[in-house]
């Protein structure tokens, strides 16, 4: 089976890439966001403001939220590079789900915090969101491709094993003898 590059890369390839892409970029938004949402005393800024208790936690504890992601979706993302190794099926969809989740809880932590940066700041976050989000995208197509790839070939073998198992079982066809054997009788 011909395997098909989309881009110029096989699923497979893809999918590697996409670990460590997620790998490194997390790690480049922790260290941006650890600057910009670092802030050691929210408290007395947003009771003046009068903020719901859910957004004022998810302000006051965003860099620890954000942190406490980065460090679950570096691990996802060596486990994803692990199944693509072992060809493990239920590794790359939960990277999938996973990435799926991270976007979404970085989007709400993005848009509560938004008011509290310079436009400058504001600016080089959302792009950073948009682009880091964007490019998980394109890179879900390889690993939901290679994680269907597994599992038709796990379901193929699965397959093969029965038929094979069921045929032995048989006893119909009759023993053939070994080459070996028949080589050692015609030179006698």
């Amino acid at each position: 089976m011909k395997q098909q590059n989309w881009c110029g890369l096989t699923a497979k390839m893809g999918t590697v890439l996409s670990g460590v892409f997620s790998i490194m970029a997390t790690h480049m938004h922790v260290i941006f966001e650890r600057k910009h949402l670092g802030n050691g005393n929210c408290t007395d800024n947003l009771q003046s403001r009068g903020i719901d208790v859910v957004s004022h936690f998810l302000i006051c504890w965003s860099f620890k939220i954000v942190l406490l992601l980065s460090f679950i979706t570096m691990a996802v993302s060596g486990f994803l590079l692990y199944s693509v190794y072992a060809q493990i099926y239920g590794g790359l969809m939960c990277y999938t789900i996973w990435i799926f989740t991270y976007e979404s809880i970085n989007l709400a932590i993005q848009i509560l915090t938004n008011e509290f940066s310079v436009a400058l700041v504001r600016a080089m976050r959302w792009f950073g969101w948009v682009s880091r989000a964007s490019l998980h995208s394109f890179c879900l197509y390889f690993v939901v491709t290679h994680a269907q790839i597994i599992y038709q070939s796990k379901k193929q073998g699965n397959i093969l094993s029965y038929h094979r198992r069921i045929s032995l079982g048989t006893g119909d066809t009759p023993r053939r003898k070994s080459k070996i054997i028949n080589f050692i009788h015609h030179n006698d």
